[in-house]
């Protein structure tokens, strides 16, 4: 099983996720509510995943994505970051930060774990 780590400000969205996720057996949600604190949780229980939202309070995603791509411990961990932000900037932005991909707001919880699974996929060498 793997382990995410879903970074999200929103208490909603962010049982949406973790719910989605660990519902077909092959997640582990950890769950952090804003930056700092996903921060911490990645350092301590060293995820294989990281989700996070870009649009959070103090830290938004793409910081969280830099500080992780800059620790030597975890810059292995792939990143999906989450955006309700127009699509061209965001990816781009997304680029800049390190992470491997950008998904949209809103999202389809029923296919989110299959997406999430490819881009892991996609972004472990083999």
């Amino acid at each position: 099983m793997r382990k995410i780590l879903i970074i999200e400000d929103e208490p909603e969205i962010l049982t949406i996720l973790a719910m989605a996720l660990e519902n077909d057996g092959e997640f582990q949600a950890l769950t952090a509510r804003g930056g700092r604190e996903g921060l911490h949780v990645a350092q301590s229980e060293r995820p294989d995943v990281i989700l996070a939202d870009v649009l959070m309070p103090g830290m938004d995603g793409y910081e969280v994505c830099r500080r992780v791509k800059a620790d030597p411990e975890l810059r292995h961990i792939p990143i999906v970051l989450l955006s309700a932000q127009a699509e061209h900037k965001a990816q781009e932005m997304t680029r800049e930060a390190g992470a491997c991909a950008c998904l949209g707001k809103p999202f389809d919880p029923m296919g989110l774990s299959g997406r999430i699974k490819a881009i892991i996929d996609e972004a472990t060498p083999a």
